[in-house]
């Protein structure tokens, strides 16, 4: 047991890191965009390089160091274009809401409008004399409930069309399958810092245990990564609530493109 503890916290430290994948996860599990078969892969993917480490081919990883090198400029250039990616969406959030800006000015301003209209309309009819009273409140409840109606639609409008474009745009962050998985693939593959970990260091940890304990330091290992991966597409899900408001997705998208652009800067460099 102890070794198996041992095992789960050397993988937690490792995994719980804010990296390219754990940030698609991230956003995915906002979306509510295929989690499941989004941490599947994951999950998968740490089981086999594990199992692989514990089996003994970290050696053959640290004997090909032009292969991860490789792998470190490709890993790059693929969160570089995801980087360049979420600052596309940054943009086309912000024309999107400049555009229902106009708008919802513009529909206040015409709610203002026919308000003044219909006081004047008011003032014009007191004026006529005393023997219009009668005439006079029923055109002043009328017009009085005409603007209340007007200024309710209005309302009503405004706030249907606030949960709809977040809706809306909730649904826009939604890739297809096809597009959430190969960005999933490449986030676990071209990183060469998956492979250092997984299959050197973890694998070199376990061999330090023997042939007889090195499985349930990687069983540990393993079972880090199964609770780490599903807690965090299970807790991004739950997030999806806070981000109806496209605000939110903003500065997501702000940070996200941040992140990939100074991780890629960071392997390039290295």
């Amino acid at each position: 047991m102890s070794i198996l503890i041992a095992g789960f916290t050397s993988q937690a430290g490792i995994i719980v890191a804010v990296g390219a994948q754990n940030a698609f996860i991230i956003r995915q599990g906002i979306a509510r965009a295929y989690v499941p078969q989004i941490l599947t892969i994951c999950i998968g993917a740490d089981i086999v390089l594990i199992s692989l480490g514990t089996a003994g081919m970290g050696s053959m990883v640290s004997a090909h160091p032009g292969v991860l090198k490789a792998l470190t400029l490709v890993g790059a250039f693929v969160l570089l274009i995801y980087g360049f990616s979420a600052f596309k969406r940054v943009f086309e959030t912000c024309m999107r809401l400049k555009s229902r800006f106009r708008l919802r000015r513009a529909r206040a301003l015409a709610l203002a409008g026919g308000a003044g209209v219909d006081g004047r309309d008011l003032d014009d009819s007191h004026s006529r004399g005393d023997d219009a009273d009668a005439d006079s409140d029923v055109v002043n409840s009328m017009a009085t409930q005409s603007a209340s109606s007007l200024r309710g639609s209005a309302s009503a409008s405004i706030a249907g069309e606030v949960e709809s474009s977040g809706n809306e745009f909730q649904q826009g962050a939604q890739t297809t399958l096809k597009k959430s998985l190969v960005a999933c693939l490449g986030f676990t593959f071209l990183n060469p810092g998956v492979y250092l970990d997984s299959l050197v260091l973890l694998g070199g940890i376990a061999a330090s245990y023997g042939a007889g304990l090195k499985w349930s330091f990687a069983a540990g290992a393993m079972l880090c990564s199964v609770v780490w991966f599903v807690a965090l597409g299970f807790l991004s899900s739950k997030m999806s609530k806070l981000f109806k408001n496209e605000y939110a997705w903003l500065v997501l998208d702000i940070i996200i493109g941040i992140m990939m652009i100074f991780i890629a800067a960071h392997l390039a460099l290295r």
